[in-house]
This record gives structure tokens, sequence and C-alpha cells, in this order.
């Protein structure tokens, strides 16, 4: 295997990829070294420039690009490297669902673990911009978009069942999916690294009713094969403006629950929320409408998820399903409890994570209500996960998140 690095990789790209013309000046720059987003980045990622455009060479090693002690100390935090010829495959067929949610693919090289892509740098990383107060316009909409349509297509419900099987046969990604099952569902990260300031969650955490239900949502994760999810999707893999997204990161891909992504992109969009009760805004007015936007954006997404997948249901499922309108209400219903349940697993593990804490909390300068935002945020997981039986519609979501902070914040008087 070639371990490519800034001085080899023109050469590599003029003997595998020579439609991408670097016969004259090509500059090269490693993503992650600088970018204030780049928390959690695993391979090694490099932007190639030349006088006609750029593009994105993505490279999966026998080591994670993290910290020295991480690589040298836990075997479970070396995926697998084959890790990117699935996500090249699944960006192919995700952006055939959602051409315009998903950037071009140009090649794979299964020898040396690479693929290129498309340089989605005319958008930034939704996360910095939400942490900045900038109120992304449709964000949440276009994210439910694309969830449902990917979801859905992907679905036993649409699909010929064998052709289903074959999919889930294709994208097992056990090596991938098993990061996800002991990191985030079991807590099952190296804690004697996690962040001097939240050290006192982890008994919180740990709790026996918290690792029970825990071991419940991971088991469904682990059983659940509704359809082809992302199972990686958060802000800092929707790369937005106001009018457009483009999501990235797919190599944690495989047959899951749809609830698990709506899940997961819900405790992003909650973490900026908790964010936005703390950390400094020009006025308390704009601090108002930030978190009013959040709100709706949290609505917007669990609401308009159910509703899509409903219609689409109506006019495209098989028969057998289209004639029982009752499982589809009981399946898109069925999805807002889930969906709460697994918005808490990142919502705890992330508070005690040795990557350290996202950046919408690291723009807190004070510590201390950077730590009162951080609780606040796990005691919303437990809210969520605890409670999320009676959690039902989209409302109850909102609703839970406006009690948890009265309830905190009454502590704190």
């Amino acid at each position: 295997m070639v371990v490519l690095d800034k001085h080899n990789i023109v050469p590599y790209l003029r003997d595998h990829y020579p439609s991408f013309n670097v016969s004259g000046p090509a500059s090269v720059s490693a993503i992650g070294d600088d970018e204030e987003d780049s928390q959690g980045l695993i391979n090694y990622v490099f932007r190639v420039r030349n006088e006609t455009g750029s593009l994105i060479l993505k490279q999966a090693r026998a080591n994670m690009r993290l910290d020295d002690d991480v690589e040298s100390t836990d075997a479970s935090y070396c995926p697998p490297q084959d890790r990117n010829y699935s996500e090249y495959l699944s960006m192919k067929l995700r952006r055939a669902i959602t051409p315009d949610c998903v950037p071009e693919v140009y090649y794979a090289d299964r020898e040396n673990h690479v693929f290129l892509m498309e340089d989605v740098n005319y958008l930034k990383p939704s996360r910095p911009q939400l942490a900045q107060g900038i109120m992304l316009s449709g964000l949440a909409e276009r994210v439910a978009r694309f969830l449902c349509d990917n979801h859905f297509y992907t679905t036993e419900f649409y699909l010929d069942t064998g052709e289903f099987r074959e999919l889930d046969r294709r994208f097992v990604n056990t090596g991938m999916r098993a990061i996800m099952e002991n990191w985030l569902f079991l807590r099952d990260t190296p804690t004697h690294k996690c962040p001097a300031l939240t050290r006192h969650f982890l008994p919180y955490i740990f709790s026996d009713d918290i690792v029970v239900q825990s071991h419940l949502m991971r088991h469904k994760y682990m059983n659940s094969t509704q359809a082809f999810i992302h199972s990686d999707v958060h802000t800092s893999n929707i790369f937005a403006d106001d009018s457009q997204i483009k999501v990235i990161d797919m190599e944690y891909t495989f047959a899951g629950p749809c609830a698990y992504d709506l899940g997961y992109f819900l405790a992003s969009l909650v973490s900026q929320y908790c964010s936005a009760v703390f950390r400094p805004f020009p006025s308390q007015g704009e601090r108002a409408d930030f978190k009013q936007y959040m709100l709706h954006s949290i609505y917007t997404l669990v609401d308009g998820y159910q509703k899509r997948f409903a219609a689409h249901w109506s006019d495209e499922a098989k028969e057998v399903y289209r004639s029982c309108p009752g499982f589809r209400d009981a399946f898109v219903a069925g999805l807002v409890p889930d969906t709460a349940g697994y918005a808490a697993m990142p919502m705890f593990t992330l508070c005690v994570s040795s990557f350290g804490f996202t950046h919408e909390f690291e723009v807190i300068p004070d510590d201390g209500l950077k730590l009162h935002a951080l609780q606040l945020y796990c005691s919303l997981g437990r809210r969520f996960l605890m409670g999320r039986e009676s959690i039902r519609t989209p409302r109850d979501i909102v609703s839970a998140i406006l009690e948890g902070e009265q309830a905190y914040l009454s502590c704190m008087k």
C-alpha cells in the first residue's frame, strides 16, 4: 500500500486519475491540520488544487488520524481499511437518490484504500456556522428530505425483497458498526482521558438505569434492518448555506433503524441549543431568536421526515404496504420515541469523550458556563432516554427540551 502525503499525491494522481490535470502547478493541503471543525477525523484527507479546480482525496490507513495515545493504546479505534471503498459505493448510491445533497465521487483505488470526490469548499460545515449564531435557512428541511428519501428508497417497503436483502448483505460493515455499538452505546471509550471538566459526569452516565436503557437502544440498533442508514449524520458532516446541503462521511453505512439517523442529527441540534443558553450573544434578543430557530429546526426535522415518509409510502410503497395505511401510521409514529432514545446516546458520550468537546461548547469562553451547557445537554439526554415512551410527537421533543431547560435553570437559582 502506498501511504500518501503532501509530497507524493500529485505523482499518484498522474498515474491513477489523469482526468484531473496535474501536468501544471498543483497544491496539496492536509484537511484537519488547522480546521476548527476537524474533531474526530479518522481518515487522512487532502485537498488538491490546480488551475482549473480542486478535489478531495481520502485515504484509510491501518491507524486512525487521531492523537498518538488513542492509536497506540486502544485497538478498537483501528477500523477496517476497506471502509473507504464502502463509503465510495455508499456515496454513489445516495447521490443517485438525492443528487443535490451528495458530493460527486470520481474514483476508487481499493488496493491503496483511496477514493476521490468533489471538493465542496464552496460550502462550510454547519456546526461552526451554527456555533457562531448563523441561522441557516432550510437546514432542517433539507436534512429531513435527505434522510427520508435515502431511507425510504432503500427499505423493503419500496425495494424488491431480494434487492433489499442483497443491499443488506453488501453493506454489513461489521468493523465500522462495532465502533458505534461500543463507543456510542456502551461508552467504551478511554475514560481515563475524559476531559477534567466533565469527569464527575461518569458516575451519572454509568448509573444502572442509564446503562440498562442504553443496552436496549444498542440492541435495537444492532438488530433493526429497516433502511440504508448514514449512521454518523451530524452538523459537522453537513456542509451548508442558505440554499443547499452536501452530506459527507458515509463510512459507517449499513442497513439499520431509520430513527437512529434522526436521533443522531437531533442530538447535534440540541447541543447547539444548550450552548446557546449559556454562550455569549450580542444581545438577549439575538439569543432568544437563535434558540427559537433551533427549536423550530428540531421540530421541522422530525415532523418533516414523518410527513415525507408517509407520503412516499402512500404513493410508492409496494401494494402489500400501501393497502395497510394503519401500519404506515404506526410505523411513522413509532419513529419518535426511538429518535429520542437514540439522540441520548451521543448526548452522553460526547460529554465525556476523549476526543474533546464539539465546537459549539468550545466557543463558550467561561469554563463555568461551558460546564452548565454540558450539564444541561447531559440532563436532556437522560430526559430523552428515560422518558422516551412518553415522547410521541415532534412537539413532545420540543416540550422535553423546554421543560428540561426550565428545570435546570431553576436548580441554578
